[in-house]
């Protein structure tokens, strides 16, 4: 008997969580999703022949970092702008 009141209320919850994750993922997920998948877009991809080699002849990982400076004015610009939403 305890067994199956168990069994039922873990059922109930399973449901329940399995709408509220379906109901998040329609509001907020497909944005963020497709969101992150427009930004890996922007980033430019590696091509083989692109890797770097430095004195000793291993890759340099470095190379195709973005420059900070640029990705700090960005920033602070969208924190201005997101400032004037408010």
């Amino acid at each position: 008997m305890y067994l199956n009141v168990i069994l039922t209320i873990f059922v109930i919850v399973q449901v329940v969580t399995i709408i509220l994750i379906y109901k998040w993922w329609n509001k907020y997920g497909r944005r963020i999703f497709t969101s992150f998948t427009d930004l890996k877009k922007g980033f430019p991809s590696k091509t083989p022949n692109s890797v770097g080699f430095n004195d000793v002849g291993y890759p340099n990982p470095f190379q195709n970092i973005p420059d900070m400076n640029q990705m700090m004015k960005q920033i602070q610009s969208m924190s201005k702008n997101m400032g004037k939403f408010k």
